[in-house]
């Protein structure tokens, strides 16, 4: 590693978490955590996990958002800690994650063969990129310590089925940043599920040695998934008499598929005068009688009802929320929707002009196995984005493929080798 990297991380680093103390100089939650710190203060004053319905004006039962860290944070109250130094401990594993990621991103560049000068430009421009130093990695997000999990994931599952023996302490490594991963953000569950898949698919090509090792990481990974989430599922069966992580999906699924969506988040989705508002109280008779897991199913089946009354207006959804998904729009907390960004334009540009070349087989092109590992958790999150709505709070889990297929593909056109097909 050139020394002058050094010097440029540390750089970063500081800019990075100076970024962080100057958005955040009172230390507070993000809204969503908020809400998850609310139901841990009621659940330590014996009220139970519930929060304060602002509609309703009533305590229920909630588990909208992911359960893990209201655990932790039942945990930090009882130790008797500030919660201000909760963030602080968040900023300071984010500066770390974000050094991570810049090695990471700089490693899969050169497993593909990509000469050391442009992988560092690379894993420097990652660093820069609107997304990563601003936008969301400027603030209290957990994307913030699961996106650099995702590329050194990633990276490991790579050097896999380039040969490299999958050992204990990796495996190890896999299975406990995929749990961690999950239990921050449980979306990630659907793109680590597709992630393993397609990885065990490839690894049929493996020697027989290796695919064991391939099985092995998944099984343990699958494993410690399911001893971490079982707290999860049982706090919820006694909330809500089901076994389910959350009861946000229900909601999520409607918004994403109604009369009046654009194809992105609804700032307006709870608002009583709204039009989505008076379309779901058209269709769910009684809502405010129904708790969160029933409001949730009955979404969730409006949304169904709807997509097969309305083919036509599906499709055209499909067709509007991947141009939202490629368009060069930045996430933000407080706003609808943000301008389009030069640079962001300009990686997702350079990606689909990398990919139509591909897809064309210009100059001999092709794609590669690892190319399709690479390119999956694109791949997840864009079907997440149909499933549900584009969010670009999730899409940064596509972006380092955003960023790198593009050099990879420039790297090969002027006829470097890459790896093993």
């Amino acid at each position: 590693m050139p020394r002058f990297i050094w010097l440029v991380m540390v750089v970063l680093a500081v800019l990075k978490l100076a970024l962080l103390l100057r958005l955040n100089p009172g230390l507070e939650w993000n809204y969503d955590e908020r809400r998850n710190g609310r139901i841990a203060d009621n659940y330590l004053a014996g009220r139970g996990y519930v929060s304060l319905d602002p509609e309703r004006q009533v305590l229920r039962p909630d588990s909208f958002h992911a359960s893990f860290p209201v655990f932790v944070y039942v945990g930090w109250q009882k130790a008797g800690l500030p919660k201000h130094y909760f963030t602080l401990l968040v900023f300071a594993l984010s500066v770390a994650a974000y050094c991570l990621g810049i090695l990471y991103v700089q490693r899969t560049l050169s497993y593909f063969g990509v000469a050391p000068p442009v992988a560092w430009a690379g894993a420097l421009g990652w660093a820069v990129t609107p997304s990563v130093v601003y936008y969301i990695g400027a603030y209290m997000w957990y994307e913030n310590l699961t996106l650099p999990l995702l590329i050194l994931v990633v990276y490991k599952l790579l050097r896999h089925l380039g040969g490299r023996p999958l050992r204990w302490p990796d495996a190890l490594l896999l299975a406990g940043s995929v749990t961690l991963s999950c239990l921050l953000r449980g979306y990630l569950l659907a793109v680590y599920g597709l992630l393993f898949a397609v990885w065990l698919l490839l690894a049929v090509r493996q020697t027989r040695s290796q695919l064991a090792a391939a099985w092995r990481a998944a099984l343990l990974t699958l494993a410690l998934l399911g001893l971490a989430h079982a707290p999860i599922l049982l706090k919820n069966h006694r909330l809500f008499g089901a076994w389910t992580l959350s009861n946000q999906a229900g909601f999520e699924l409607l918004q994403g598929h109604n009369p009046v969506t654009r194809g992105r988040f609804m700032f307006d989705w709870d608002e009583r005068t709204g039009p989505f508002d008076q379309f779901v109280r058209a269709h769910i008779p009684g809502l405010d009688s129904l708790n969160q897991y029933q409001e949730s199913k009955a979404r969730a089946a409006l949304a169904q009802h709807w997509v097969r009354a309305n083919p036509a207006a599906e499709l055209w959804l499909w067709g509007r929320k991947t141009a939202l998904f490629f368009a060069p729009e930045n996430f933000i907390a407080d706003a609808p929707r943000t301008g389009y960004h030069p640079v962001t334009a300009a990686v997702h540009l350079a990606f689909l002009a990398a990919l139509l070349l591909t897809v064309s087989r210009y100059r001999g092109l092709r794609f590669r196995r690892a190319d399709v590992l690479l390119l999956t958790p694109l791949l997840a999150v864009w079907l997440l984005s149909l499933v549900f709505f584009v969010g670009f709070r999730w899409r940064y889990f596509a972006e380092p493929a955003l960023l790198l297929f593009p050099l990879i593909v420039w790297q090969r056109l002027r006829r470097r080798p890459g790896p093993a097909a």
